[in-house]
């Protein structure tokens, strides 16, 4: 009865360990499509933010591009926030992963939407 419970337990945690770690493959540096800047993704409580690692404009490096993105499923994500840091604004954004190596941006203000393509490093 004790291996059976402790199997269960075991199975269970690992369970857990693999549902943390699935969407977890945002996390790292990824670069912006024309590779001026260097953006890595970190992982706050259950919402994921992307700091500026390196750019052209030194005053911009530390500063969050997006905050409180929130996982949708395996390779979803929404309800995030992009700052505009030049412009200071913000703008709603999802994003999506295609393989371990591309995530796609979709940002949203107003009426307008862009879309970004991200690369990891």
């Amino acid at each position: 009865m004790q291996k059976i419970i402790l199997m269960v337990t075991g199975l269970l945690f690992s369970l857990n360990i693999f549902a943390q770690t699935t969407n977890d493959k945002i996390l790292g540096k990824w670069t912006n499509e024309d590779k001026t800047r260097i953006i890595e993704f970190v992982k706050s409580g259950d919402v994921y933010d992307a700091i500026i690692r390196k750019a052209e404009d030194n005053g911009i490096v530390g500063k969050k591009q997006i905050t409180a993105l929130k996982a949708t499923g395996t390779t979803s994500f929404a309800d995030g926030t992009l700052h505009i840091i030049k412009k200071g604004k913000t703008a709603k954004c999802t994003a999506s992963l295609s393989g371990d190596t591309t995530l796609y941006i979709k940002a949203s203000y107003g009426m307008m939407s862009k879309s970004l393509t991200w690369t990891k490093l």
